[in-house]
């Protein structure tokens, strides 16, 4: 398969348009799990690289806020990395339990997939933040918008679930479910330097 920017940009295109037939193509590809293992590796690192490029150009009250959290590019490849594998299992494990046929190469090729098309994302943002700062807000929101879209027709394509709209509240349920839990144990992370001081 040809990895190159001018045979994946029209590939994030189509899955933009068309989520379920993209996220079919991208598991009919057969990669084996090794290469879903580095592609999200990759991601990981990718994203913490912009994350840090675009903390640089936000106004220093912004910046000092997320900063707090991710005051280190590897500390927030490992958080983002230790997410989406996290997610990977997810994806897969409550979706067979539900009753789904999905594989776990499946749920981490597309997972993969998805940080690339949000890195993309990540990419026109921190470019526009440059240029035109509101469009960059906007693209934001977009980006979040898409991000919901484009998993819940990952999963219900992975799992061969019907409706979308199930599939979406499931999403915001494991959401909700997995953002306390991990903000238990960042807190308990983050806290334990305040405690030994």
């Amino acid at each position: 398969m040809d990895i190159s920017l001018k045979t994946l940009l029209p590939m994030v295109r189509d899955t933009i348009i068309a989520p379920r037939q993209g996220a079919a193509a991208i598991i009919n590809l057969g990669l084996p799990a090794s290469i879903g293992w580095t592609a999200l590796l990759l991601m990981a690192v990718g994203s913490a690289v912009f994350t840090h490029l675009s903390l640089v150009m936000m106004p220093q009250a912004e910046a000092a806020f997320f900063g707090s959290v991710m005051n280190s590019p590897i500390r927030t490849a490992i958080m983002q990395w230790g997410v989406m594998i996290l997610s990977v299992h997810m994806i897969h494990r409550i979706g067979r339990w539900r009753g789904g046929k999905g594989q776990l190469s499946d749920a981490l090729i597309l997972v993969a997939w998805l940080q690339f098309i949000l890195l993309c994302m990540q990419v026109l943002q921190l470019v526009t933040l440059v240029l035109m700062p509101p469009v960059s807000e906007l693209l934001g929101i977009l980006g979040l918008v898409l991000f919901f879209w484009l998993l819940t027709n990952f999963i219900a394509e992975l799992h061969g679930f019907k409706s979308l709209g199930l599939t979406f509240v499931a999403v915001l349920i494991c959401l909700f479910i997995t953002g306390i839990l991990l903000s238990f144990v960042l807190a308990l992370v983050l806290g334990l330097p305040a405690a030994g001081a």
